[in-house]
């Protein structure tokens, strides 16, 4: 059974599911990682899940980036022979998904066994986005677009086998400047790049989440869902990771009962309650960590209004939000965003 514990301090292990693509993409880049790996402590192990220690993570992507320039990008290599090798069944549940919308829980799952790693769909209208957060001990901006990188490629590939050549993917969006080498091989992506960006994300048509995707095969799909519950249970973290994504995705369900989620999650009410409390959690908890992360984000944002972030929040008025904002964080909305540096819209504390 994975370990899908997300693990905050630095010097702790964590999980390293990718090790080998980073293998096969060291070769394809032709230079030996097992050095690396060394000064890394890259445990491989017998159990199928290699760790890593979390402070090495972005040393080690940076000295593959050096060793394999100025013939390869690493990342985009890397992000090309991703594989779950990990969880096959995940990569059977994503190929034979009858539509996107129906793949979306595999976010989720991914999430459950790379800690440092986030990926969220965000529906708005015409156009939505897939929204992509990489958590690094240092953060080191260099280094962390170079893991964004590697996540866009693994995601191109799969929109490549998913549904061929489209226009259906508006551009792409990130944080960094791509170095030279890895602009000039951005012709494999599916959309234009757009650098320098208030977020990291790729923007397409809501439609392309519903419509049919020619390698739907309903009964495997099925079966590859039975095989992850099996494969990652509904643990205390795994349940409490299960309703923080539904949150993220339907905002809406945070105005909801726990009944609607159970409903969600396919479980009876009480199930669900017995589970979050056999592990030390409650809902009410969750939900008001879900609605913190999901005002302060947007708060961050140059459109956001509170009256209406009040509203998709559940709370019955701008008072209430503020209140439990001002609750959760000592500031008032207008004062936090103030804080972050976010234009104000007219607001007042």
């Amino acid at each position: 059974m994975l370990d899908t514990t997300r693990l905050g301090s630095p010097a702790s292990d964590m999980p390293f599911v990718a090790a080998n693509a980073w293998i096969k993409a060291a070769m394809h880049c032709r230079f030996n990682i097992d050095p690396l790996f060394a000064e890394a402590g890259v445990n491989l192990g017998t159990n199928n899940v290699s760790v890593i220690r979390r402070q090495a993570l972005t040393r080690l992507m940076q000295q593959c980036v050096n060793q394999a320039t100025p013939h390869y990008h690493f990342p985009l290599v890397l992000g090309e022979l991703f594989a779950f090798d990990h969880l096959p069944a995940l990569e059977t549940f994503l190929a034979t998904s009858p539509t996107l919308r129906q793949a979306l829980p595999a976010l989720q799952w991914a999430g459950m066994t790379m800690p440092n790693m986030v990926l969220r769909v965000e529906e708005s209208g015409a156009q939505s986005a897939l929204l992509l957060d990489i958590d690094l001990h240092d953060n080191d901006p260099v280094v962390r677009g170079y893991f964004v990188e590697s996540v866009l490629a693994a995601i191109s590939k799969i929109v490549r086998l998913a549904l061929g050549p489209t226009d259906l993917i508006h551009h792409i969006e990130v944080r960094h400047q791509p170095d030279a080498l890895f602009m000039s091989h951005t012709s494999t992506l599916p959309a234009p790049i757009r650098t320098r960006q208030a977020r990291d994300a790729a923007v397409f048509a809501t439609r392309l989440l519903d419509m049919p995707l020619p390698g739907a095969a309903p009964g495997l799909h099925q079966r590859a869902q039975a095989l992850l519950n099996q494969q990652l249970p509904v643990t205390g973290s795994a349940l409490v990771g299960q309703i923080e994504h539904h949150f993220k995705q339907n905002p809406a369900l945070l105005c909801q009962g726990i009944e609607r989620m159970a409903e969600r999650l396919d479980l009876h009410p009480r199930t669900l309650q017995r589970r979050l409390r056999d592990e030390g959690q409650a809902y009410t908890e969750i939900q008001a960590q879900c609605r913190l992360a999901l005002a302060k984000a947007a708060l961050q944002g140059p459109r956001c209004n509170i009256e209406s972030l009040s509203t998709e929040l559940g709370f019955a008025d701008r008072h209430s939000f503020t209140r439990a904002f001002r609750r959760w964080t000592g500031l008032s909305p207008s004062a936090f965003r103030q804080s972050q540096g976010a234009p104000e819209q007219g607001d007042t504390p």
